[in-house]
């Protein structure tokens, strides 16, 4: 039972973390357009409208939960901590993205507040499972190329997503 209660947390940091980029970015993108326009890879992708990109984001939350559930579960804390290692990981990108700029992007707060809680969890998972490095490497290696195949995925449907939104919007 307790091990089905700590794989939730994932999930909670995540909605704590991207609350603070849903909230933010669409009036952070507006604010810094300049800066964005003449990136070859704008920050949060090519779509400036708040809902397509918390349609990408329910899509990533569905996919912890998923990932929380089957975990919860089954016991397999491997699966657990390599998406808790790769949900740590993307918080650098946060880091880089204020260091290039110099200043606030969003979702650095939550980032920088839950990097050692994240820590803290990824050694305690470490410890209780008992898969052998060659597992959790695949594990691992399997996890960051979803995620990064699914990000891939997600960024380039939002201008779709986008644009379906505000044909609906326009359409009585």
């Amino acid at each position: 039972m307790t091990i089905f209660l700590s794989t939730w947390v994932l999930p909670l940091m995540f909605i704590m973390h991207d609350f603070e980029e849903m909230i933010v970015m669409p009036i952070w993108k507006r604010r810094h357009h300049r800066l964005i326009s003449g990136m070859d890879k704008p920050f949060f992708g090519p779509v400036g409208n708040g809902q397509a990109f918390t349609a990408g984001v329910l899509e990533e939350m569905c996919i912890l939960l998923a990932v929380s559930l089957v975990s919860g579960l089954t016991g397999n804390l491997t699966l657990y901590l390599v998406f808790c290692v790769a949900y740590t990981a993307h918080f650098i990108m946060h880091f880089r993205m204020c260091a290039q700029i110099r200043g606030y992007v969003p979702g650095v707060v939550s980032a920088a507040l839950q990097t050692p809680v994240m820590l803290l969890l990824i050694v305690v998972l470490w410890r209780l499972d008992d898969s052998s490095l060659l597992v959790y490497t695949l594990y691992q290696l399997l996890a960051l190329a979803f995620v990064v195949a699914n990000l891939k995925v997600m960024h380039g449907l939002m201008p779709r997503i986008e644009s379906a939104f505000l044909v609906y919007a326009e359409n009585r």
